[in-house]
């Protein structure tokens, strides 16, 4: 086993807490409703919900609502606001508004294709030149990488469909996408900033009553099937926001067409885990609102469905634990498919990589960098024909590069990982090229280490 300094090492202490839910009792808050729109505004540095459904009477409405987060709501007069619901709205954080776009408006059955942008006093319509069909319940996220909005899919007429559209601030293009997800509608998806990709899980479609539990990643060129080893059980109508301080994305609830779900399920870019909260968990599982607050780190959600229509607010604060996991694709042209694993990588441990199943593999080389997307300018993967391995990519920066002896068919190499508070959240990306006589034999796949405490 090789060690290799990574991080100079500063001594810091940090705590670890435990995930858990948090039942709120604002003095004041929005009546009972589902299926509407949240988001965090960066001007007020509040949580605000729009629209949705009430049940008495049964109608959409063009409510706006803002949480302080010192445990009361306060209802936000808006000019422009038309009911509606089944609608999205992200965070433009390039120019600090608020972006919504179609859902069922004005009336209760009525489609859409507006949008709407907030500055902080009213909602002004965008007069595009083209724009995505009359739809509802799409998936919307806003690419701060590229600083587009993205809709994928939603239901426009009697069936889901599966077009990728952008916005770039005054115009809507669709974007041809050599692979994209099948047809859906009430899946979540959000932009995932340590990955500078859209994240896209589950939905369903319901003229054929499919549930899915696939996840997608988007780049802005095309997507791509992410193939976790664990994935979540198919869903829709779950909540999904992107937690910025702990660099993962954030899933709960859901509904598979017969059972309701109250798990929390988080991703990490190649990996889904299971995190069970501490205590109480909240019973209204389906078309919540919720968004992220990253002024106090807590996700915070409102109403929709569970037994009954919610006014609870609830507010999840996850916990801080180290993620190992893969991604891309292994190759080999001699031993079989060489394998990656780790340790949890958590400040102050040593994370330990190991390359297994290397057949015949004297060593392996070890890339280790912090970016999955680029090196020294250049995109990735990289085609490693150059090193005589044709049809394998380099899926990492090479920041550093080192070797490590193989024996019995493995390698390991040993990164120590400071003692440092402001590492967590923090991503190394490691992938190991076996070797024998001087040759290259194939590599493995990329592996994320997701730094925690």
């Amino acid at each position: 086993m090789r060690s290799i300094q990574l991080f100079s090492i500063l001594a810091t202490v940090a705590a670890a807490l435990p995930a858990q839910w948090a039942l709120q009792t604002p003095s004041t808050a929005p009546p009972p409703r589902r299926a509407g729109a949240a988001a965090f505004d960066p001007i007020s540095n509040r949580v605000i919900i729009y629209g949705g459904l009430i049940t008495s009477p049964a109608q959409s409405i063009n409510e706006m609502w803002a949480y302080n987060g010192s445990g009361d709501w306060s209802q936000v007069t808006a000019t422009g606001a038309s009911p509606r619901w089944g609608h999205q709205m992200v965070t433009d954080t390039t120019l600090n508004r608020l972006v919504t776009f179609g859902g069922r408006s004005p009336t209760i059955n009525s489609l859409a294709d507006d949008t709407l942008v907030w500055s902080g006093t009213a909602w002004q319509t965008v007069a595009t030149a083209n724009a995505p069909s009359p739809r509802f319940l799409h998936g919307m996220a806003y690419d701060a990488f590229r600083n587009r909005v993205v809709v994928f899919g939603g239901r426009d007429g009697f069936a889901p469909n599966n077009e990728t559209w952008e916005f770039d601030g005054s115009d809507w293009t669709q974007i041809a996408t050599p692979h994209a997800p099948a047809p859906r509608e009430e899946m979540g998806m959000v932009f995932d900033t340590s990955l500078n990709r859209v994240v896209l899980f589950g939905g369903c479609d319901e003229s054929t009553q499919t549930v899915y539990g696939d996840t997608w990643s988007y780049d802005g060129v095309d997507w791509t099937e992410v193939t976790p080893s664990n994935s979540p059980s198919p869903r829709f109508r779950g909540t999904m926001v992107y937690d910025s301080d702990r660099s993962r994305t954030v899933y709960f609830g859901g509904f598979d067409g017969t059972s309701t779900f109250n798990d929390v399920l988080e991703y990490s870019g190649g990996e889904w885990t299971v995190v069970p909260p501490a205590g109480a968990v909240p019973p209204n599982t389906t078309e919540g609102y919720a968004g992220y607050d990253p002024t106090r780190g807590v996700l915070v959600l409102y109403g929709g469905f569970g037994p009954t229509f919610s006014d609870e607010t609830w507010e999840f604060t996850g916990n801080n634990d180290g993620v190992f996991s893969l991604y891309g694709q292994a190759c080999d042209l001699v031993n079989g498919t060489p394998e990656l694993d780790a340790t949890t990588p958590n400040i102050g441990t040593n994370l330990v990589l190991t390359a297994s199943n290397l057949g015949a593999s004297t060593g392996a080389l070890w890339a280790l960098g912090f970016s999955d997307q680029f090196f020294n300018g250049v995109p990735l993967p990289f085609d490693l024909a150059v090193l005589g391995l044709p049809g394998c990519g380099l899926v990492t920066g090479a920041d550093v590069i080192n070797f490590s002896v193989a024996s019995n068919g493995s390698a390991s190499l040993s990164v120590p990982l400071p003692n440092q508070a402001t590492l967590v959240g923090q991503s190394l990306f490691a992938q190991a090229l076996p070797f024998d006589a001087g040759a290259f034999l194939g590599a493995t796949r990329g592996g994320r280490a997701l730094l925690g405490q």
